[in-house]
Protein backbone atom coordinates (compact mmCIF):
# COMPACT_ATOMS: atom_id res chain seq x y z
CA UNK A 1 0.00 0.00 0.00
CA UNK A 2 1.73 3.69 -0.71
CA UNK A 3 2.15 5.56 1.50
CA UNK A 4 -0.61 8.26 2.61
CA UNK A 5 0.20 12.02 2.83
CA UNK A 6 -1.08 14.42 4.55
CA UNK A 7 -0.97 18.02 2.45
CA UNK A 8 1.60 20.32 4.19
CA UNK A 9 1.80 24.24 3.11
CA UNK A 10 5.13 25.90 3.96
CA UNK A 11 4.86 29.64 4.58
CA UNK A 12 8.05 31.81 5.10
CA UNK A 13 7.64 34.51 8.05
CA UNK A 14 10.59 36.73 9.87
CA UNK A 15 12.50 34.36 11.45
CA UNK A 16 10.66 31.22 11.31
CA UNK A 17 8.22 29.03 8.95
CA UNK A 18 4.94 27.82 9.69
CA UNK A 19 3.64 24.35 8.61
CA UNK A 20 0.03 23.80 7.83
CA UNK A 21 -0.52 20.41 7.41
CA UNK A 22 -4.51 19.76 6.11
CA UNK A 23 -6.16 16.37 7.15
CA UNK A 24 -5.70 13.44 9.90
CA UNK A 25 -2.54 13.31 11.40
CA UNK A 26 -2.04 9.56 12.02
CA UNK A 27 -0.28 6.03 11.80
CA UNK A 28 -0.77 6.26 7.74
CA UNK A 29 -0.34 9.96 7.18
CA UNK A 30 2.44 11.12 9.74
CA UNK A 31 5.48 10.67 7.52
CA UNK A 32 4.82 13.25 5.51
CA UNK A 33 5.26 15.68 8.51
CA UNK A 34 8.64 14.25 9.15
CA UNK A 35 9.87 14.55 6.19
CA UNK A 36 9.19 18.16 6.22
CA UNK A 37 10.50 18.85 9.64
CA UNK A 38 13.40 17.16 8.46
CA UNK A 39 13.79 19.44 5.12
CA UNK A 40 13.23 22.26 7.52
CA UNK A 41 16.56 21.16 9.22
CA UNK A 42 18.26 20.77 5.45
CA UNK A 43 17.15 23.77 4.75
CA UNK A 44 18.39 25.88 7.67
CA UNK A 45 15.71 26.90 8.97
CA UNK A 46 14.98 25.10 12.11
CA UNK A 47 12.76 27.77 13.35
CA UNK A 48 8.74 26.05 12.93
CA UNK A 49 5.58 26.83 14.05
CA UNK A 50 3.48 23.92 13.28
CA UNK A 51 -0.38 25.37 12.71
CA UNK A 52 -3.17 22.10 13.87
CA UNK A 53 -6.21 24.15 13.27
CA UNK A 54 -6.59 22.38 9.48
CA UNK A 55 -6.00 18.85 11.38
CA UNK A 56 -9.19 16.99 12.61
CA UNK A 57 -8.07 14.15 14.06
CA UNK A 58 -4.47 13.04 15.72
CA UNK A 59 -3.44 10.48 17.38
CA UNK A 60 -0.24 9.02 19.04
CA UNK A 61 2.14 8.67 15.85
CA UNK A 62 1.17 12.27 15.16
CA UNK A 63 2.13 13.75 18.53
CA UNK A 64 5.32 11.01 18.39
CA UNK A 65 6.11 13.06 15.38
CA UNK A 66 5.82 16.62 16.70
CA UNK A 67 7.88 15.05 19.40
CA UNK A 68 11.06 13.84 17.83
CA UNK A 69 10.34 17.43 15.54
CA UNK A 70 11.09 19.32 19.01
CA UNK A 71 13.92 16.83 19.97
CA UNK A 72 15.47 17.13 16.34
CA UNK A 73 15.03 21.08 15.70
CA UNK A 74 15.89 21.67 18.84
CA UNK A 75 19.27 19.76 18.41
CA UNK A 76 20.23 21.71 14.66
CA UNK A 77 19.86 24.91 17.22
CA UNK A 78 16.18 25.52 16.43
CA UNK A 79 12.82 24.81 18.02
CA UNK A 80 9.47 24.03 17.12
CA UNK A 81 6.30 25.57 18.48
CA UNK A 82 2.80 24.86 18.46
CA UNK A 83 -0.55 26.67 17.02
CA UNK A 84 -3.95 25.27 18.35
CA UNK A 85 -7.50 25.81 18.90
CA UNK A 86 -8.62 22.77 18.72
CA UNK A 87 -9.48 21.61 22.10
CA UNK A 88 -9.17 17.46 21.67
CA UNK A 89 -5.39 18.50 20.35
CA UNK A 90 -4.94 20.92 22.82
CA UNK A 91 -6.31 18.11 25.82
CA UNK A 92 -3.77 15.53 24.35
CA UNK A 93 -0.71 17.81 24.67
CA UNK A 94 -2.08 18.42 28.69
CA UNK A 95 -2.63 14.84 29.32
CA UNK A 96 0.58 13.55 28.07
CA UNK A 97 2.71 16.35 29.32
CA UNK A 98 3.33 17.90 25.87
CA UNK A 99 2.66 21.09 26.19
CA UNK A 100 5.24 22.28 28.84
CA UNK A 101 8.44 23.05 27.79
CA UNK A 102 6.79 23.37 23.99
CA UNK A 103 4.97 26.91 23.21
CA UNK A 104 1.30 26.26 22.79
CA UNK A 105 -0.86 29.06 21.69
CA UNK A 106 -4.35 30.11 19.79
CA UNK A 107 -2.26 31.87 17.09
CA UNK A 108 0.78 31.80 14.87
CA UNK A 109 2.15 34.50 16.23
CA UNK A 110 0.99 33.89 20.04
CA UNK A 111 3.28 30.40 19.52
CA UNK A 112 6.74 32.27 17.62
CA UNK A 113 6.66 33.98 20.07
CA UNK A 114 7.61 31.46 22.71
CA UNK A 115 10.19 30.29 20.15
CA UNK A 116 13.81 29.86 21.62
Amino acid sequence: MAQQGVEIQIENKGGFRVLRPTGDLDVYTVGSLRDVLGQMIEDQTPRVVVDLDAVPFMDSSGLGALMGGVRRLREAGGDLAISCTRDQHLKLFTITGFGEGVSIAPTVEEAAGGLR
